[in-house]
């Protein structure tokens, strides 16, 4: 046999080195992708087998009073907190009582709202009682109102500059020993300060949207139309910061991203509309909007398409029967070597971390697979223990103890489903969810596992992982436009509130709105938007029921109603406020005068 040499221009190629600018280039495109793009994610089986149980029990009744009344707390909050009259800043702090006990109902409401919020997110914790919440909320505004009267006293001034901000330090110190003290565990430990970082991203839109609003308020009306172009670029940066904060929550992270991003987006968008100088504004702003909802109109036929396609390749697809497609793959899910494939996902796609969809008959239902996982684990654990002893045993001697990866292959699996108790089942799922089973199963174990998976299997498992990244994909959409509708109602409604009542020559974003003619006019813009929003919602309902086999209603009820401790929070927390004399803004409101 005659042997062939390679060339040398052969061998230069086959070593020729990636070049680092290459890569940077290839860095830079992926970021620019995933930011501007539709945000990865999915359901857990957990989460697709609760909407299934939703929207088999739930009446047209109960879907309408959920569309109609989520936002029904929010404004009734806002109008009592607008009901409290205010004096003139200018009287002093001495002269700000009013202004006080505005200041601390609004604070203990906040605070109430993030403290349930966390402990809803949270399983592995004690139950608390109102009383802790109402305590620790009130301990927390006190500390706020005590910090901006101390420096208003000593330092001789009112309203004292960035009010909302400069308690934030004492508040977080007071925070953490709380959390210490009444909260933290070694085993939630890592999870709730996962939760603390998200939550503290809601500062992120309070902080640039301000800026922006007082900006934008003070540039010429043709710069007004530029300048509105950059609404969405500010709204795919602050939502990136909150997926990054949350997104190994699979099932929080379409709610967290729309009840911050896009809410805080649009409330300063239709913020900078009432105070716009030209039609050629509010043109760009329905030429944006027009354009998003087109994209997702594209993304939903997209994912119709790509789930068609594998859904065509399932084996014996014929002999399933007549059952719908949440049906379908729920059953899929269920079969022992596609919910194996997928618990060994990290973070798991079977099991939710969420506590609402941790559900007793749910969890028992995977018994066994649970159960051979903690054998698996118990099996090998001997090993990793020897490998970590020295480890482990610093850790020990220092008092700490080891948390996430480090912790304890067999922690979190013990007493997993005991005979006799089913509720303490489901308190314990979001452990097995949050542990990372591909690190404790030994690699070989993994990949035969992965190996034995059947031809028909394997497509169960793309069905189901494509399946619930368009429930996801169409969970953000939907959710996305009702904020949309709810917040440039509620924002017309708000204003108009605050023009009848006579505090509204404190909020500097009412200097163009001095006539019963102005707020109608901010109205009726608040209408066509909502109007252009609401056909397009409807569009989108359309779309999935007729592309994708499942409604759309349905769906946005679902999310509304499981993540309403989330969504009523965020809407409660509507920083709308910032605009008032009294909070020590106006610095930022000064460019105006200097432009």
């Amino acid at each position: 046999m005659v042997a062939v040499s390679p060339a040398p221009s052969d061998i230069e190629l086959a070593v020729r080195p990636v070049r680092p600018i290459s890569l940077i280039v290839d860095a830079c495109l992926q970021w620019f992708t995933l930011l501007a793009g539709r945000l990865p994610g999915a359901y857990t089986v957990a989460k697709l087998d609760a909407f299934d149980r939703f929207r088999r029990k739930i009446s047209p009744w109960e879907l309408t009073g959920m569309f109609l009344l989520s936002p029904a707390a929010c404004l009734a909050v806002n109008v009592l907190i607008e009901s409290i009259p205010l004096a003139d800043p200018a009287l002093g702090f001495y002269g700000s009582r009013n202004f006080q006990i505005r200041n601390f109902v609004v604070g203990t409401t906040v605070m109430m709202t993030l403290i349930t919020t966390k402990l809803s997110c949270i399983s592995r914790i004690l139950p608390r009682s109102w009383k802790y919440i109402s305590g620790i909320s009130v301990a927390l505004t006190a500390v706020a109102i005590l910090t901006n009267a101390v420096n208003a006293v000593i330092g001789d001034v009112f309203p004292v500059p960035f009010t909302q901000f400069v308690p934030t330090g004492p508040m977080g110190v007071i925070g953490t020993l709380n959390n210490r003290k009444f909260l933290e565990t070694p085993e939630n430990r890592a999870r709730m300060q996962k939760i603390d970082r998200w939550l503290a991203m809601d500062l992120a839109p309070i902080l640039i949207y301000p800026i922006f609003t007082a900006v934008f308020m003070a540039v010429e009306p043709e710069q007004q139309m530029w300048l509105s172009l950059c609404l969405p670029v500010l709204k795919l940066f602050v939502r990136y910061l909150v997926w990054v904060a949350i997104k190994d929550e699979l099932d929080l992270v379409g709610a967290a991203t729309c009840s911050v991003g896009h809410l805080y987006h649009i409330l300063f968008t239709v913020m900078c509309l009432q105070n716009a100088k030209s039609l050629e504004t509010y043109a760009a702003v329905i030429a944006v909007n027009t354009l998003q909802m087109l994209l997702n109109c594209r993304g939903i036929l997209k994912d119709a398409y790509e789930l068609r396609k594998i859904t065509e390749q399932l084996e014996d697809l014929d002999k399933l029967g007549s059952m719908d497609i949440v049906s379908l793959v729920s059953w899929i899910a269920q079969q022992e070597q596609v919910s194996r494939s997928l618990h060994h996902k990290t973070p798991s796609r079977l099991l939710s971390t969420c506590p609402e969809y941790q559900r007793d008959d749910y969890v028992t239902k995977y018994h066994k697979l649970l159960q051979s996982e903690t054998y698996a684990i118990s099996k090998n654990s001997r090993l990793t223990n020897l490998k970590g002893r020295d480890q482990h045993l610093n850790s020990k001697r220092r008092g700490t103890h080891p948390t996430g990866r480090n912790a304890s292959p067999g922690e979190g699996f013990k007493d997993l489903l005991p005979k006799s108790d089913a509720v303490l089942i489901s308190t314990r799922a979001a452990s097995v969810a949050e542990l990372p089973v591909a690190t404790i199963v030994k690699a070989n174990e993994k990949s035969r596992a992965v190996k034995s998976l059947t031809g028909g299997a394997r497509q169960g498992e793309a069905v189901v992982r494509r399946f619930t990244s368009a429930l996801h994909q169409t969970e953000i959409v939907l959710l996305r436009s009702y904020i949309t509708i709810f917040a440039m109602a509620f924002y017309g409604l708000y204003r108009a509130i605050v023009f009848a009542l006579p505090d509204r020559k404190y909020f500097v974003t009412m200097a163009t709105t001095t006539t019963t003619g102005a707020v109608a006019s901010m109205t009726y813009h608040m209408l066509v938007l909502c109007t252009l929003e609401l056909v397009f919602l409807t569009l989108y309902m359309a779309l999935i029921s007729r592309q994708l086999g499942y409604s759309g209603v349905h769906q946005l009820g679902f999310v509304l109603w499981s993540q309403r401790i989330l969504i009523q929070g965020k809407f409660i927390m509507l920083s709308i406020r910032f605009p008032l004399a009294h909070f020590g803004n106006g610095v930022i409101f000064q460019l105006n005068a200097k432009v």
